[in-house]
C-alpha cells in the first residue's frame, strides 16, 4: 500500500465511531503484517547485510529488522499498560519505561539513543533467532490490537487525551494515547518502512 493510500484510510478510519474505526484499522494492521511476514520468509542470509534498494536509508536490512522488533516490544510493553488500566501508557509520549527481559529499565535521552543501543544489541543475533522474533513480536502486537477481548476500543478510548500528528503532516484531534499507540505502529511499518515491506513482502 502506498502513503497515499494509508493516509486516506487513516483519515477515514479516525472520522468513523470508536468500534468502526477500530475494524479499518484492524484491516489495515492485518494487510501490514501480512506483508511483513512474507519479507521476512523472503530475506535470506545473502541479503540481510545489503540495505534495501530504492532507499537512503544505509542500514543493512537486518539492522531495520531489528530496529522493527524493537519499537515492536516497546509497544508490547505499552499494550499492557492499557490492558492494565493505565491512563498513560509508556512510549506514547517520551521513551521512559522500556524494560529489558532481565527486569532492568535502560535510559534513552532520544530516538536516535533508543535506535542505536538496539542497532548495537541485535548485531550479534543469529538471522534466523532475529527474524524468529521479530515475527513473533509483530504477531503478538497485531493479536493484541485486534482480539475482541483485549485491546477493544473501549479500552483505546478509557486512555489519556494526546495530541497526535502523523508523518505526513496530518493532524488528528481529539486522540486518546490507545489509538495513537496503534496509529504510530501502523504508520511505522507501513510507511516508515515500505520500502522493505514493497521489496520483500510480495506474495
Amino acid at each position: 500500500m502506498n502513503a497515499t493510500a494509508f493516509y486516506d484510510r487513516v483519515r477515514m478510519a479516525m472520522e468513523t465511531p470508536p468500534i468502526e474505526r477500530h475494524q479499518q484499522l484492524l484491516q489495515l494492521h492485518t494487510a501490514a503484517l501480512q506483508t511483513y511476514q512474507t519479507a521476512l520468509q523472503h530475506l535470506t542470509t545473502d541479503l540481510i547485510h545489503l540495505p534495501p534498494a530504492q532507499t537512503s536509508d544505509q542500514r543493512t536490512i537486518a539492522e531495520i529488522i531489528g530496529h522493527i522488533a524493537a519499537w515492536d516490544r516497546f509497544a508490547v510493553l505499552a499494550a499492557g499498560d492499557i490492558l492494565a488500566g493505565i491512563h498513560y501508557p509508556r512510549m506514547v509520549t517520551d521513551l521512559a519505561g522500556y524494560r529489558e527481559p532481565d527486569g532492568t529499565f535502560p535510559v534513552f535521552a532520544s530516538i536516535d539513543a533508543f535506535n542505536a543501543y538496539h542497532a548495537d544489541k541485535y548485531r550479534s543475533w543469529p538471522w534466523e533467532t532475529l527474524r524468529a522474533f521479530a515475527a513473533d513480536t509483530a504477531t503478538t502486537l497485531h493479536t493484541l490490537f485486534t482480539h475482541p477481548q483485549l485491546l477493544s476500543a473501549t479500552r483505546l478510548e478509557a486512555t489519556a487525551l494526546v495530541w497526535k500528528q502523523l508523518h505526513n503532516g496530518t493532524r488528528i484531534e481529539p486522540i486518546t494515547m490507545g489509538w495513537s499507540l496503534w496509529l504510530t505502529m501502523l504508520e511505522h511499518l507501513a510507511v516508515e518502512h515500505a520500502n522493505l515491506l514493497d521489496e520483500y513482502g510480495a506474495a
